[in-house]
């Protein structure tokens, strides 16, 4: 009797967890939505810091409900004494629209002096309608924190030829409680030359001053010497103060200049000759700009009746700083009278070209020097003869 009522209620039991295991599998499944709200956020929640400084902090904003919103901005709990405002696109703002995406949004907090260590809360609020989310920020003020200053370029490289001067604008920060005056150098080779000025002032310093928790501006001025190769040179600069020494390097590309000199090893652009005569004379091609000359043509100008030839009319290769030397003969014209008369040499390279006038003093013939003085001795010896044979009658 006992093991029929215990079948029994076995097989209801069964039965009944059958028909709920029924039951449930026939519910419609609701699939879960992902959660809808406003959250603010920031990557870095907690800042060691010291007393006395300025932190900016990067905060988001994060609309998931899919609808764009106004959303208002509170500092609901900030330490005594403490200042913090919030920016928007470098404007103080208290509200910011946020569309299906995110927003950023900066807050500025400034420490007082002489707070004691340890850690502070400012709390950030965003709300809008029945959405709000709270940003916890923490600040661990330490006094062995390293708040050394910065020196930074706007723009750390700049290209040009040989001949320009690179102007870089650079930016010290004094990250101090008090004020820092810092002396201004670089460490450059011999010929360089590195000229500091303010942002908007022409003269050159050696020093300058820079209030606690602020940046200054400064203008950099380099300028290569002139025989400088093209290249890449770094320049290191510092700043150095009674706590700070700053220091970063400046990068200036010399892409190449081309300048050229006709001249003559001795520097004389002068040369005597009679009419008829070939003249030699010694050309020096100079290489005064930064980048290599090839293939420099010679020519000339000179006056009718005269010429002018080259031992070679043409260099191959001058490289920067270096010269070539090439003989010339200027041949006068066999009537040329005596006085002066100019002659033009020329170097001519696809990039650049340079000339020198010489100016050539013809001479009268020593021949006819000598046929003047035989002239005259003919005459006075004819004049004598005549005086000697008439002058007694």
């Amino acid at each position: 009797m006992i093991k029929r009522v215990f079948n029994k209620k076995t097989k209801f039991a069964l039965s009944l967890t059958l028909a709920v295991m029924f039951m449930l599998l026939m519910v419609p499944t609701v699939e879960a939505s992902a959660a809808e709200g406003l959250s603010i956020y920031t990557t870095y929640p907690s800042i060691s810091t010291r007393s006395g400084e300025n932190i900016d902090t990067s905060i988001t904003i994060s609309n998931t409900t899919g609808t764009d919103m106004l959303v208002n901005l509170n500092i609901i709990s900030l330490p005594q004494n403490w200042e913090a405002f919030i920016e928007g696109g470098g404007r103080v703002i208290d509200k910011v629209y946020v569309g299906k995406n995110t927003q950023n949004i900066v807050l500025t907090v400034k420490i007082p002096n002489n707070v004691e260590e340890g850690r502070h809360t400012v709390t950030l609020e965003a709300s809008s309608g029945s959405y709000s989310d709270r940003l916890n920020l923490e600040y661990n003020i330490k006094e062995d924190v390293d708040n050394k200053g910065q020196l930074q370029a706007n723009y750390s490289e700049l290209k040009g030829s040989s001949d320009t001067t690179f102007d870089f604008e650079v930016k010290i920060t004094n990250n101090k409680n008090e004020d820092q005056t810092y002396s201004l150098g670089a460490d450059v080779q011999r010929g360089w030359q590195v000229k500091f000025s303010g942002q908007y002032d022409s003269k050159q310093i050696a020093s300058i001053p820079v209030e606690p928790n602020s940046t200054s501006t400064l203008k950099v001025s380099v300028v290569p010497p002139a025989n400088v190769k093209a290249g890449e040179y770094i320049i290191p600069i510092a700043a150095i103060s009674s706590t700070d020494t700053l220091a970063t390097e400046l990068k200036v590309i010399i892409t190449g200049s081309f300048a050229m000199e006709v001249t003559t090893p001795t520097g004389r652009l002068n040369a005597e000759t009679t009419a008829g005569k070939r003249t030699p004379i010694d050309i020096q091609i100079q290489n005064i700009g930064s980048s290599e000359l090839r293939d420099v043509k010679l020519s000339s100008w000179e006056p009718n009746g005269w010429d002018v030839e080259f031992e070679k009319d043409s260099v191959e290769y001058i490289a920067p700083g270096e010269f070539a030397n090439v003989k010339a003969y200027i041949i006068s014209d066999e009537k040329a009278i005596a006085g002066d008369y100019v002659v033009s040499i020329n170097a001519d390279t696809p990039e650049v070209r340079d000339s020198v006038e010489f100016r050539v003093m013809v001479k009268t013939s020593t021949i006819w020097g000598l046929i003047g003085v035989g002239v005259i001795i003919l005459l006075v010896a004819g004049l004598y003869w005549v005086f000697k044979t008439y002058g007694r009658r």
